[in-house]
């Protein structure tokens, strides 16, 4: 684990991750939150001022999406923290606003080999068909396909940034899409399988 000299950090990787980084960061509150909005953002807010001012509280956050708004109104909370506070935001690639994010430091990621990061590799260098296949079995069981796509997503958007796929255009192109894609998800009703389909034909194979 990192030393905690700073009040505030970020983690840019995938949500999917939290397990792991829960596991390794002692904390006074894990959550994850598929979309955090701006009563989120109070209510963290409210949570953190009455947590017990002589004691030290490390909350861990995984947020697969956030709002504009959120960020606006956790400005404060990050600038004026409780003594012994300390907030690790765990989101995707681009999400921080420059203002949030200037008054925060990058934690460091954890190395994790899984299988997960395995299957992203396999769906990367498959073809169409196969990528299709991949979307049929993902999305077959209908209980919790939003949050494993949710993930997925995340998971697949957590490698390109680790094959530095912002240094080539097409790259750059596939990144954007993936983003496109995950905002997509925060609608109420989403058309996943359109969703997925079109990251299939979008991203270049390798």
């Amino acid at each position: 684990m990192a030393v905690l000299t700073h009040h505030a950090y970020y983690i840019e990787d995938s949500p999917a991750q939290f397990g792991a980084y829960k596991e390794q960061i002692p904390h006074f509150v894990a959550q994850k939150y598929e979309r955090f909005g701006i009563d989120e953002a109070r209510a963290l807010t409210q949570l953190a001022s009455l947590k017990n001012i002589s004691g030290e509280a490390v909350f861990l956050l995984a947020l697969g999406s956030i709002t504009s708004e959120a960020q606006q109104a956790l400005l404060k909370l990050f600038e004026e923290p409780q003594k012994g506070t300390t907030f690790i935001l765990l989101l995707p690639h681009g999400l921080l606003l420059p203002t949030l994010r200037s008054r925060m430091l990058e934690y460091p990621k954890i190395q994790i080999t899984n299988n997960k990061s395995q299957t992203i590799s396999k769906f990367l260098i498959a073809n169409q068909k196969e990528r299709r296949d991949f979307i049929t079995k993902l999305l077959k069981d209908e209980e919790g396909a939003k949050e494993r796509v949710r993930d997925f997503v995340n998971a697949l958007e957590a490698e390109c940034v680790k094959l530095n796929f912002a240094q080539k255009k097409e790259g750059r192109s596939a990144l954007q899409d993936i983003a496109t894609v995950r905002d997509y998800l925060g609608d109420k009703a989403p058309s996943m399988k359109m969703l997925l389909e079109h990251l299939a034909l979008s991203l270049p194979s390798f």
